[in-house]
C-alpha cells in the first residue's frame, strides 16, 4: 500500500495535494516554487505557506503511519471554518512523485502557546519512515514549508502545462474564498479570470427506492485547454477526478457537487467494472446523459451566434426563409460544415462573405469539394470525407475527429510498442518494472478489450483480496497467500471480468519480461507456481472462476517450445487444471510471444487502418510516446542522439 501510493508518476496532483495540505491549515497564501538547474529544468518543488503549521504533537501523530491524520473525524478548518479536503493521511507520499528526498519544516504551536520548529523528511527509499532532530523553540508566525529534490524529470510542472490544471482543481474553492491567494511559479492561480462562462445544472435520480439529488457545475475556460471531471462533496471540495475524452470541442471543467461524495472517494476507477450497478455508478450515468445534453445545446447556442452574426453582417450566403425542405436540409448542413471550420474562416467582413458563398456554391454544386475543403482544414480522412453527408446531420464533426484520433494513437502505439520489443537498441533500455510495466497499465487495451483493469504489481494474497471483492465479498477474513514452495510471489499486471453467463468470473493475470528474457524453466515455473498457488488455496475454491495466466516474452527456448506444443493440446498452453474436475474453478497457463500480442490487437484495428490508410512512422512513434508516456519512458530512448 505504501509503495503504491508512493509511486504516484503525477507530479502535478502531488502539487494540487500539498496546495490542499496548505489550505486545510488555513493559509490564505500558498506559493510554489519550482527548482531549476543551469540548464532551467526542474529538479524541485519548495511548497511554502502562512497556516497555522504543526505542533510537534501533531507532527508526532501525522507522521507516525500512513492514513494517520488529525482531519479523519473534522469536516472544517480550526481557524476559518472552511471545508477540509484531505482526511486520509496520504497527500506527504503522493509528494514523492515530486523528489526522492522530501522534507516538511514548520513552525506551530503548543497548548501553551509557545511556538515551535520541527523539521522531518524521508527518502524514497525509506518511504514510510520520517524523522528528524528535536524540536527547537521558534518565533511566530506560523507557517509550512515542503521541500522535494532528487529528480531530474519534472518537466510536467511547467508553468503553461500545469498552471491551469492546478487552477481547475482549486476553481470552486478560490471562487468561494476570494481572500485566498495562490501562486505558482510566481503567476497567481486565478480562475476567475479564465471563465467563459458558467452553468449549474440539478441532477436527480434514483438508486434502491429512494430519491436522490446533486448537482452538476460546468465551468467553460477561456484560455485554459483540457476537459476533467471533479466528484467533489456540497461544499466544492474535490475528493477524485478523471479526464474526460469527449466534447473536445470545449475546454472546461465539470463539478459533481454531492453531499455523500466523500464516501465514495477513489471509486471512480472502479465504476466501470462493476457488473451491477452502485450507487456513484447510478450518479455518473446520470452526469454522463448531462453533459450529452449540455454540450449539444451549446453547439446549437454557438451555431445560432455564429449565423446570426454572419446575416446581421450580411455576410451569410443564404437570404429569406427556407423555400423548400431540401433547402431546409441544405442550411442546416451548411451551418454544420461552416461552423466546424470557423476558426479557418477569414475574419474580414469581405474575406468572409466570399468565403462563406464559395462554400455555398460548393455544396450546392459540388459535394465532394466540401469534403475536400475539410479535409485541407481539419484534416479528416478521404474515408471519412466520403461519409460525411451521411454522419453530419447525427453526429458532430468533433467526434469523427475524436474516434479518428483515438484509432490513430492506437496504431502508433502498437508501432511504438513494437520498436520497444524487437529494436536491439531499444531492448538495452527498457527495464520490466520502471518502464515497460508502467507504460502496458495504461495500455490495457492490447490484451482484449473485454478485460477492465483492476491491479497491477500486487501480491497473491491481495489478489485474493480483489477477487473476493469482485464477488461482493469485501471484509471476509484473509490469511496469507503463498505458492507451492512457501514463498511469497508477486503478479504484474490483473485484468478482471464478470461474464454474464453461468455468473462466471474471469481473471487474466500477466506477467511481463523484458524483451531481452529468452523464457526457459525459470520463468515457466515462476507463472506456473503463481497459477497453483491460488487453485491449491482454499479460500479460492468454491467459485465460478476461470484464471488465465499469461508469460509475455520475446521468445523462448527449445524446452519451453516443447512444453506449449503438446499434442491435443491448444498451441501455448503450457499447464491446465485438473486438479478436481468437479470444482468451478479453473486456470490455465499461457506462453505467448509479444509478436504473437501485436498480431493479435493488430488484427482487432486492421479495419480501421485500412479505412484510414494510416501508417505510423518514426515520428509518429516519438511523438505518441512523448505525449503519453514521457514520464516513464527510459533516458535516451528514441531520443535525438539515441536509439532510432
Amino acid at each position: 500500500m505504501v509503495q503504491r501510493l508512493a509511486g504516484e508518476t503525477d507530479p502535478v496532483r502531488a502539487v494540487i495535494e500539498l496546495i490542499w495540505n496548505s489550505l486545510d491549515a488555513d493559509a490564505n497564501e500558498v506559493s510554489v516554487i519550482l527548482d531549476r538547474n543551469v540548464a532551467d529544468g526542474i529538479v524541485g518543488v519548495t511548497v511554502r505557506d502562512d497556516g497555522l503549521g504543526m505542533s510537534p504533537e501533531r507532527v508526532e501523530q501525522d507522521f507516525k503511519w500512513v492514513g494517520n491524520s488529525w482531519k479523519l473525524g473534522a469536516r472544517v478548518t480550526e481557524r476559518e471554518k472552511r471545508p477540509l479536503h484531505g482526511r486520509l493521511g496520504q497527500g506527504r507520499l503522493r509528494a514523492f512523485a515530486l523528489g526522492t528526498r522530501i522534507t516538511w519544516e514548520t513552525v506551530g504551536q503548543e497548548a501553551t502557546g509557545a511556538f515551535k520548529k520541527t523539521r522531518v523528511s524521508s527518502t524514497i527509499d525509506h518511504r514510510n519512515d520520517f524523522s528528524g532532530p528535536d524540536p527547537v523553540d521558534a518565533q511566530g508566525p506560523t507557517y509550512t514549508e515542503f521541500r522535494a529534490e532528487g529528480r531530474d524529470s519534472l518537466g510536467r510542472l511547467e508553468g503553461d502545462s500545469a498552471r491551469p490544471r492546478i487552477g481547475a482543481a482549486l476553481a470552486l474553492h478560490l471562487l468561494t474564498f476570494p481572500t485566498i491567494e495562490v501562486r505558482y511559479d510566481g503567476v497567481k492561480i486565478d480562475p476567475a479570470a479564465n471563465i467563459e462562462r458558467e452553468m449549474t445544472h440539478e441532477l436527480k435520480w434514483s438508486f434502491d427506492g429512494a430519491d436522490r439529488r446533486a448537482a452538476l457545475r460546468v465551468v467553460e475556460w477561456r484560455d485554459v485547454q483540457g476537459r476533467t471531471l471533479y466528484l467533489c462533496d456540497e461544499k466544492g471540495v474535490p475528493v477524485d477526478e478523471t479526464p474526460i475524452r469527449r466534447f473536445a470541442d470545449f475546454n472546461f471543467a465539470a463539478y459533481v457537487l454531492w453531499a455523500d461524495m466523500a464516501e465514495h472517494a477513489n471509486e471512480v476507477l472502479l465504476v466501470d467494472m462493476e457488473q451491477e450497478a452502485s450507487l456513484l455508478g447510478s450518479l455518473m450515468q446520470v452526469v454522463d446523459s448531462t453533459l450529452e445534453d449540455h454540450f449539444e445545446a451549446r453547439r446549437a447556442e454557438q451555431r445560432r451566434e455564429l449565423v446570426g452574426r454572419w446575416k446581421e453582417t450580411k455576410t451569410y450566403p443564404y437570404e429569406g426563409d427556407p423555400a423548400s425542405e431540401e433547402e431546409v436540409v441544405e442550411r442546416a448542413t451548411f451551418d454544420v460544415v461552416a461552423t466546424a471550420v470557423r476558426r479557418h474562416i477569414p475574419k474580414t467582413r469581405g474575406q468572409e462573405k466570399l468565403t462563406l458563398g464559395l462554400l455555398k456554391d460548393t455544396l450546392q454544386r459540388n459535394p465532394d469539394g466540401v469534403k475536400t475543403l475539410l479535409n485541407q482544414y481539419v484534416g479528416l480522412t478521404e474515408g471519412e470525407s466520403e461519409e460525411l453527408d451521411r454522419l453530419l446531420e447525427r453526429t458532430p464533426l468533433s467526434r469523427l475527429i475524436r474516434a479518428t484520433t483515438d484509432v490513430t494513437d492506437r496504431l502508433d502505439f502498437l508501432s511504438a510498442l513494437r520498436e520497444i520489443v524487437f529494436n536491439p537498441e531499444a531492448k538495452g533500455l527498457v527495464k520490466e518494472r520502471d518502464h515497460l510495466h508502467k507504460i502496458l497499465e495504461r495500455e490495457s487495451w492490447v490484451f482484449g478489450e473485454q478485460f477492465n483493469m483492476m491491479s497491477s504489481e500486487i501480491g497473491l494474497t491481495r489478489a485474493l483480496e480483489q477477487h473476493l471483492s469482485m464477488l461482493g465479498r469485501e471484509g471476509e477474513p484473509t490469511t496469507k497467500v503463498t505458492k507451492t514452495d512457501g514463498s511469497q510471489g508477486r503478479l504484474d499486471l490483473m485484468f478482471s471480468l464478470a461474464a454474464p453467463e453461468h455468473e462466471t468470473k474471469r481473471h487474466l493475470v500477466v506477467e511481463l519480461k523484458v524483451p531481452s528474457v529468452v523464457a526457459s524453466y525459470k520463468e515457466a515455473n515462476q507463472i506456473k507456481g503463481y497459477a497453483r498457488a491460488i487453485v491449491e488455496d482454499p479460500q479460492f475454491a468454491g467459485t465460478h472462476t476461470v484464471w488465465d495466466f499469461v508469460l509475455v516474452v520475446s521468445d523462448y527456448n527449445n524446452d519451453v517450445r516443447r512444453d506449449i506444443n503438446q499434442r491435443g493440446r491448444e498451441s501455448g498452453l503450457l499447464d491446465e487444471s485438473e486438479l478436481d474436475p468437479n470444482s468451478p474453478l479453473r486456470y490455465r497457463v499461457w506462453v505467448r510471444r509479444w509478436s504473437e500480442i501485436l498480431e493479435s490487437a493488430d488484427q482487432r484495428l486492421l479495419y480501421y487502418k485500412r479505412g484510414l490508410q494510416h501508417d505510423a512512422s518514426l515520428i509518429d512513434v516519438k511523438r505518441y510516446l512523448r505525449d503519453h508516456h514521457a514520464d516513464v519512458l527510459p533516458e535516451g530512448l528514441f531520443s535525438e542522439d539515441g536509439p532510432s
